[in-house]
């Protein structure tokens, strides 16, 4: 299993644009399918995020660049299943 760092990007429950920080702990097979992805996108919008959510990991090039703007230790891990 492997710890990734996802990042959405939506609309949080007050409607404003925002970003949610999680840490997803899955297999390789389910990086290389997108598992993490909606994982992680499923999971802030439980927390109140839009369904219209975007998601990056820490090796999209986007995603790389957001990397600095969270305090990882505090982040939420979420684990899928195998």
């Amino acid at each position: 299993m492997k710890i990734v760092k996802c990042i959405v990007a939506g609309h949080n429950a007050n409607g404003e644009p925002d970003l949610y920080f999680c840490k997803v702990r899955c297999t390789e097979q389910q990086i290389d399918n997108g598992e993490h992805y909606e994982r992680a996108k499923r999971v802030a919008q439980e927390d109140g995020y839009d369904e219209k959510s975007v998601a990056f990991d820490e090796f999209d090039s986007a995603g790389a660049a957001m990397l600095g703007l969270f305090e990882w230790d505090t982040a939420s891990e979420l684990v899928i299943s195998p």
